[in-house]
């Protein structure tokens, strides 16, 4: 089993979010709700220049934590988790729940309202997977592990924007 140094299991793990006993990945993106929400509406913009390096960032990481976290299927709760759960993207991995739900978030107006849609929205289509999302997950090491959150998260960016041009109102 690979060892992660503490600042790699910080933020592969968001600060231990990836290890709730209950639904990990919706945790994760709970909490990067949270830490969001405090950037003020006037930097989300520069916030774009900053998820590519965070997705590569991701990406390297997640390849360096496949293997250093067992994929046990006797745990508690295991009816609120992942039924497929891979030793190639392990529960506790959930850098990519953040970089999804911040794409997502970028299109989001900053009310409690469209914090909780974008949540909603992105944790949808991520565990759905539809319009092809499903297929990246078959990519090698850790780019399997984040394109797919990172496509999720774009369709839930291009859908509360249509939702925002037809009802401007919509979540202000």
């Amino acid at each position: 089993m690979k060892k992660l140094s503490w600042p790699e299991w910080a933020v592969v793990t968001l600060f231990g979010s990836g290890h709730s006993p209950v639904a990990p990945a919706t945790v994760a993106s709970a909490l990067t709700c949270i830490i969001l929400w405090f950037i003020p509406p006037a930097l989300s913009w520069p916030a774009w220049l900053f998820v590519v390096p965070v997705f590569f960032v991701g990406v390297w990481l997640s390849s360096r934590a496949i293997g250093a976290f067992r994929v046990d299927t006797e745990l508690r709760f295991k009816s609120l988790r992942r039924r497929d759960q891979k030793a190639e993207d392990p529960d506790p991995v959930v850098i990519d729940e953040f970089v999804g739900q911040w794409i997502t978030l970028l299109a989001a107006p900053h009310t409690l309202l469209g914090f909780a849609a974008a949540l909603v929205v992105f944790r949808v289509f991520d565990i759905l997977k539809p319009f092809g999302i499903k297929a990246l997950q078959d990519a090698r090491r850790g780019w399997g592990i984040m394109l797919d959150d990172v496509a999720a998260g774009l369709w839930g960016a291009v859908l509360l924007v249509v939702a925002l041009r037809i009802i401007p109102a919509f979540l202000r």
